[in-house]
């Protein structure tokens, strides 16, 4: 308390050499910063030829125009985003391109890099949060966020008849309802009942079980998820005769003017004792262009990007009893050597790395960048790209990735039948579908923690990205859905403990490979073998409009053949290689 109180006198000692002075509510906001940082923005103050002397909230908002480009252009640029996100101001307002959930565009990589075309890495949303209490009002406005987004996203279909529930009277009508499903029940009979509700009131929906199509729809309906009903009825009791997800959906699939690929790991765990070192190396030097025969070196070189998508170290005091399995036990140290080994990376690769629940984040989604205090090795990584989870990137000829670790997967599985009978954790790619079906990564309350934020959600999917790639069920596999190509990574860890409680079934060191130019698709398997010398398998993988088959083609001896899926997932057959060149 003392260190606040002498900041504070700093500051108003800086303020009144300027000639300023603060209110109460401003001081309490500039304490937060340096004095270097305060010393700037009151600089900016003083060229704006204010009347004024005494700034205060007021001021500063009737101003906010002219004082933005400081938090753009500052140089101590995070300080003083956390100054303005603690005034109140959201991300939309603080940076003047993009809305919604967007921070701005932002290039990365070295001046060289800047300048070639397939080396550009854009920041379409990446969340920021301000300090504050988070309360029961806050998580009032996200869902009420939440369905305004959604909302217009169903309108966009221009669908018939849309009316609000309170429109709803005693005559029995036709009706198109947009509705959050706040609890849903099978009745004695089999049917369905929908307790549902829009920002005008709730009712009550019934599903007959012999309307098949419709039931097959609604049986898989998630409570707190967001979709249009076509009923018929009245205030008593409305019958529902079509059920409308927002779905997302690609009119053409992207294809990159110059060549160029995209490699696509997670989950690797450093600082477990289980984490597969070795492996990962022989990785690294297979991005290098090191390792393999001369097609998989060429293959190696013609990479520009690399996506980390969350659980980079394995963190410490995640689930009970982790200490037991754990190599290195500081979680700064765990950083280090994440940096050590990524630094080994030819540095032409841009990396964009995203945190998951192993990371030093808060749990709950969405989790904000990794802090440089943790991990500031790989702040001075000058291909290094640090974004929150979930973000957007924007890379050559548009591509948008959307990242995601995958935190709800879980939930989701539980609760859509088919995917926990049949496919269980072992089909990410699944389970990705039915997020973008429903445009939210996360759309049950309560399936996994999320941060509500003031204006936002950044769990929702409102722009439909080209590429969506997760991780945390430690699984590879590829697939697509209406155009939008689907990517899980593997893992660099052996099965744990824990995983076998929780039902994970993990299969390491496999290697998602994706060129723009062709989208060509493969997974290299860098897993053990017995005669412990370097032996990459590679999946040819054939695109179709909803799904991606892979055929395994040894490239250099034998391999490690990935579990079969269906039509939907990767379906891997072993093929004599010739008949795949056909």
């Amino acid at each position: 308390m003392n260190m606040e109180k002498e900041t504070a006198k700093e500051i108003l000692k800086i303020c009144m050499s300027k000639g300023f002075l603060l209110d109460k509510e401003m001081l309490g906001f500039f304490s937060g910063l340096d004095k270097d940082s305060a010393e700037e923005i009151i600089d900016k103050f003083r060229s704006l030829d204010i009347n004024e002397r005494v700034i205060t909230r007021a001021l500063f908002g009737k101003n906010f125009e002219k004082m933005r480009s400081i938090l753009i252009n500052g140089k101590s640029r995070t300080i003083i985003e956390k100054f303005f996100f603690s005034m109140g101001y959201s991300v939309s307002e603080a940076y003047p391109r993009g809305g919604g959930t967007n921070v701005g565009v932002e290039e990365y990589g070295g001046e060289q890099d800047k300048k070639k075309k397939g080396h550009l890495v854009k920041i379409l949303s990446s969340t920021h949060f301000p300090p504050k209490k988070i309360g029961v009002k806050d998580f009032v406005n996200h869902f009420r966020t939440r369905y305004g987004i959604l909302k217009k996203i169903i309108e966009a279909k221009n669908l018939e008849g849309l009316t609000a529930i309170r429109k709803i009277g005693n005559d029995r009508g036709s009706y198109t309802i947009i509705a959050s499903v706040l609890n849903k029940r099978i009745t004695k009979n089999k049917n369905i009942i929908l307790d549902i509700e829009d920002m005008t009131g709730n009712i009550g929906v019934l599903i007959n079980h012999n309307k098949k199509e419709v039931f097959e729809l609604a049986k898989d309906l998630l409570v707190d998820e967001i979709v249009a009903l076509d009923v018929s009825g009245n205030r008593e009791m409305l019958f529902a005769n079509n059920v409308i997800f927002p779905d997302a959906h690609l009119s053409e699939k992207r294809y990159a003017r110059e060549d160029g690929s995209i490699v696509f790991i997670s989950d690797i765990h450093i600082g477990s004792s289980l984490f597969l070192a070795k492996n990962f190396l022989r990785f690294i030097k297979w991005i290098n262009g090191e390792e393999g025969d001369e097609k998989q070196r060429s293959l190696a070189r013609n990479v520009k990007y690399l996506f980390i998508t969350g659980d980079t170290v394995d963190g410490v005091g995640v689930f009970p009893g982790q200490d037991k399995i754990l190599e290195i036990k500081d979680m700064a140290l765990q950083y280090k050597r994440l940096a050590e080994m990524l630094k080994l990376i030819r540095s032409d690769i841009q990396i964009i790395l995203c945190p998951g629940q192993h990371d030093a984040v808060w749990v709950g989604e969405p989790q904000p960048v990794i802090g440089e205090d943790w991990a500031g090795a790989l702040y001075k990584m000058e291909n290094m790209t640090l974004v929150s989870n979930p973000a957007m990137i924007e890379l050559n000829d548009g591509f948008k990735v959307l990242m995601y670790h995958g935190a709800s997967m879980h939930g989701i599985v539980e609760e859509i039948a088919d995917l926990r009978l049949n496919f269980k954790h072992n089909s990410p790619t699944r389970i990705v579908k039915e997020m973008l079906k429903r445009r939210h990564l996360a759309p049950m309350h309560g399936a996994s923690d999320y941060i509500p934020c003031e204006g936002i959600d950044p769990m929702a999917i409102e722009i439909v990205p080209d590429i969506l790639t997760t991780g945390d069920l430690h699984r590879a596999e590829v697939s697509s859905y209406n155009n939008i190509l689907l990517v899980s990574s593997s893992c660099w860890q052996s099965i744990t403990p824990f995983e076998e409680k929780v039902g994970n079934n993990p299969d390491p060191c496999k290697v998602p490979l994706f060129n723009m130019k062709t989208r060509e698709i493969k997974i290299l398997d860098f897993s053990e073998n017995e005669e412990e010398i370097v032996k990459i398998a590679s999946e040819e993988c054939k695109e179709t409009e909803n799904s991606v088959v892979c055929s395994v083609v040894p490239v250099l001896s034998s391999v490690s053949v990935l579990p079969a899926g269906s039509s939907n997932g990767v379906v891997l057959q072993q093929n004599n290689p010739a008949e795949v060149k056909k």
